[in-house]
């Protein structure tokens, strides 16, 4: 007699057999697919598919060489997304790997947000670019200059004119940061706090590199009480217009923002960018339900110097990469209160795309439209005048938008591109950059803080590489 369960047991396993080519089948099928049309939209692009694949195998040496823990990079030409790779950890030390959706600490790529958010009130009528900032914050109507003895000691003289929107927008209005300000400055800023950022006062090592580098809290509890102690107590670096000054100044943007538009600026950017344009991953914090997204933040040795002696010396120089900002243990896991505009915003590649897209379209994704295609214009012309491009330090070549970074001359800046480039970047060497005139816009997300890598100019250079029209 036929034992049947031994004939069920043979049919089942040659179904499973046959499901499991079918599977592998369809795998491949897809995979193939999947190939195929990456393929087609990179040469309807004008891209070359087999220079595209290159970018993230010549890339990886930051990865190997342990320069940078990871590294998302993508790039969208001509409305077609023709290159997306992600390589390298979002935790070195438990080798987590670095997910497409990670999301970063992305600095001062807060900046162009904030000026999409200025260009919003420009276009309503509520703000002016040559509107004195003393409108909106009084208390900036008696700040004084400062003015160096020879012997270091320094006295403080009245305004020559106004600090206006336009010179808060484009880092001349005097203020400055704690690393781009002269001794005497510095030491002000210090000794009164002021900063709208989380404090690097909390450096404790741990095994593995730092336990924590910063404070959970902020030195004031909003922006605007932020923005009326730094007119009270500090002085300008110098004359407003005169000089360009890497500055607090957008920070002070978002003050402004909030009384024009009498929104916290958190929520106007939320409402009137962030939910528009579907950027579900942008924000001042880190929610609970996405911590497992959140990347540890890394400094180098070698390149943090500058930017803060205090955690420099607590890191030492015997590594290339130094762990001090555990996503676990990280301030941005804190409901965020002050909302600094010209570093405070956590991202994803996804959204930053996204949101670089819209700009690179005039204004417009899909159907929703942010601002008009005049004021992504005008934001990414350039708005220093002559005295201070012509300056020997500034580099040549290159000017300033409203709060991005523009490209006058390639030839002369040294740079892949067309004139009229713009682009910015963060303290965590996250970049991005916008080519209107080839349609382009590219996006590069890690966390090394002080990076002294070239990797925007190896992007760069890879990217126009691969064009092929």
């Amino acid at each position: 007699m036929v034992d049947t369960k031994i004939i069920s047991y043979y049919f089942l396993k040659g179904v499973e057999k046959k499901m499991n080519i079918n599977k592998l089948a369809l795998i491949i099928f897809f995979s193939f697919s999947s190939i195929v049309s990456a393929s087609y939209e990179a040469k309807k692009a004008g891209m070359s598919p087999e220079r595209l694949d290159k970018i993230a195998p010549l890339l990886s040496k930051y990865i190997d060489k342990n320069r940078l823990p990871g590294l998302i990079t993508a790039v969208s030409r001509k409305g077609q997304l023709v290159h997306f790779e992600v390589q390298g950890y979002s935790d070195i030390e438990n080798q987590i790997p670095l997910q497409k959706d990670s999301l970063f600490r992305i600095y001062s790529m807060t900046k162009p947000v904030t000026g999409v958010a200025l260009m919003i009130l420009l276009e309503e009528g509520k703000v002016r670019l040559n509107d004195p900032v003393s409108l909106y914050i009084p208390e900036f109507a008696s700040t004084k200059v400062m003015k160096l003895n020879k012997d270091g000691t320094y006295e403080t003289v009245k305004l020559n004119k106004q600090i206006t929107i336009r010179d808060l927008a484009t880092h001349t209005s005097g203020i400055a940061y704690s690393f781009t300000a002269n001794k005497q400055l510095k030491k002000v800023y210090d000794e009164n706090k002021l900063s709208p950022y989380f404090f690097i006062d909390n450096i404790s090592l741990a095994k593995n590199g730092i336990d924590s580098f910063a404070t959970s809290t902020k030195a004031f509890p909003d922006i605007c009480t932020f923005s009326a102690a730094l007119a009270s107590k500090a002085p300008l670096m110098h004359q407003p217009g005169e000089k360009y000054t890497y500055s607090m100044g957008m920070d002070v943007l978002g003050c402004v923002i909030e009384r024009a538009s009498g929104q916290p600026f958190d929520k106007f950017l939320k409402q009137r960018i962030f939910d528009p344009l579907g950027m579900v991953d942008t924000s001042f914090d880190v929610p609970k339900s996405k911590v497992d997204r959140f990347t540890n933040l890394y400094a180098s040795p070698r390149g943090v110097r500058r930017l803060s002696p205090e955690l420099s010396k607590s890191i030492g120089n015997n590594k290339s990469m130094v762990l001090v900002d555990p996503a676990l243990k990280s301030p941005y896991l804190q409901e965020a209160r002050l909302f600094d505009g010209g570093s405070g915003l956590v991202s994803s590649t996804k959204d930053y795309l996204t949101f670089a897209e819209m700009l690179l379209n005039g204004g417009k994704k899909g159907k929703t439209r942010i601002l008009s295609r005049k004021s992504v214009e005008l934001m990414s012309s350039n708005h220093l005048n002559k005295s201070i491009t012509n300056n020997p330090k500034y580099p040549e070549g290159m000017g300033f938008g409203l709060t991005v970074g523009v490209v006058k001359d390639t030839g002369l800046a040294g740079q892949y591109g067309s004139n009229g480039k713009y682009f910015w970047g963060g303290a965590a060497a996250t970049v991005f950059w916008i080519d209107p005139k080839e349609e382009l816009v590219a996006v590069a997300m890690t966390q090394l803080l002080g990076s002294p890598w070239p990797l925007r100019s190896d992007f760069e250079a890879l990217v126009y590489g691969a064009f092929d029209d």
